[in-house]
């Protein structure tokens, strides 16, 4: 989803936009498959949502190139601590260029998850923005505190505005 969503924000591509999938692709010198090993033919954006076409969303991530992607992933908050008020979270892992351990495969890879590490917490929150109009909220567990008779209610907050309006819609 996030791959998709950064995707049609940058424009470089459409739901409409064709790639005709043959089930391999070769990204950075690693062969990726789709799920099923298959290819699935001519595919609009929205075909390679609806089968999660591993091939595909490695596709689309190379026509976004690695600096739009991980900056996209970087700004849905993936490798970073959300904030959510639970002890000991953890920030999860987001491999970026210039990482002693980063690979040009990882690209195509970390298009579909592989080879993130992303909390529950911080791929919900990520995906709010599809939800919520390209507003990423900020995730909370609590609704309100009670302190010595008086109720503090949290209130909703917008963590930052991921992707335009427009882009949330069209997923």
């Amino acid at each position: 989803v996030l791959t998709m969503l950064a995707a049609l924000d940058s424009g470089v591509v459409t739901p409409e936009t064709e790639f005709v999938d043959r089930g391999v692709i070769e990204v950075g010198g690693a062969v990726i498959y789709n799920w099923n090993r298959g290819g699935w033919g001519p595919q609009t954006m929205l075909g390679c949502m609806q089968h999660s076409l591993n091939v595909c969303l490695a596709w689309v991530a190379t026509q976004l190139g690695a600096k739009d992607f991980y900056s996209y992933l970087e700004s849905f908050g993936i490798g970073r601590l959300s904030g959510v008020e639970l002890a000991s979270e953890v920030e999860g892992r987001l491999k970026v260029p210039g990482d002693a351990d980063w690979y040009d495969a990882d690209l195509g890879v970390n298009a579909f998850g592989q080879g993130v590490s992303a909390t529950p917490i911080q791929m919900a929150a990520a995906v709010s923005a599809a939800a919520n109009n390209g507003r990423m909220m900020q995730p909370h567990i609590v609704k309100s505190i009670i302190n010595k008779g008086f109720q503090q209610d949290i209130e909703p907050r917008v963590a930052g505005i991921v992707v335009k309006p427009e882009t949330a819609q069209a997923l």
